[in-house]
């Protein structure tokens, strides 16, 4: 009955979804970052031929911008999911282009004032180091403030955890250590986010 139950309900979202035309949605968002904390995982050989592992955290604080720009659609009355892009920051002179699919959960409606939560997840393209793939996640919760019929401004705080890989610098030449001599390269940032942004 259970069963029964669950199918019937995801069925008349489904049907709920594609009766309606999805609403395309653009935006604008500004944000600043306090980043933390900064993890990193290191394993290579280092000029004298043994090798040097590096696990560890430190604690830290550094003031970060973002400027992002959104493309979505109003997937149903109270949920939007939309493409960000634009500048982010990480750590001290540490930036990312990221590309990232964002879910927004209004429970008053898109269109009114309420309480909103977000949860998203980005492919970055870093501006310096090695400039490898990286990736992002985030959660957030806020408030929207409707304006004018379909335009509206949000105020979001979140927490976002940034990875990236390093030039490693060897310890004994004072060199950077060569793809090769890398077995292992991550390292991880942490920090608590503050946006404003708009909507229409």
């Amino acid at each position: 009955m259970t069963k029964r139950l669950l199918i019937l309900l995801l069925l008349t979202c489904s049907i709920n979804a594609f009766a309606r035309k999805p609403n395309v949605s653009y935006g604008l968002e500004w944000g600043y970052t306090a980043s933390f904390l900064r993890t990193v995982h290191y394993s290579f050989v280092c000029s004298d031929g043994y090798r040097i592992v590096d696990n560890s955290s430190s604690f830290n604080y550094f003031s970060n911008g973002s400027i992002l720009a959104n493309v979505g659609l109003d997937l149903l009355p109270k949920l939007n999911l939309s493409v960000y892009s634009g500048l982010t920051g990480v750590w001290s002179d540490r930036w990312v282009v990221p590309v990232e699919l964002r879910l927004r959960f209004c429970p008053a409606g898109l269109y009114g004032d309420g309480f909103i939560c977000s949860a998203g997840a980005s492919v970055n393209f870093p501006t310096k180091t090695l400039r490898e793939t990286c990736f992002r996640a985030s959660a957030g919760a806020g408030y929207r403030v409707a304006v004018f019929r379909d335009i509206s401004v949000d105020f979001l705080l979140s927490v976002g955890y940034s990875t990236d890989h390093d030039q490693i610098i060897d310890p004994i030449s004072g060199d950077i250590v060569t793809y090769s001599n890398i077995s292992h390269n991550d390292s991880g940032y942490l920090g608590i986010s503050l946006s404003a942004a708009i909507n229409f």
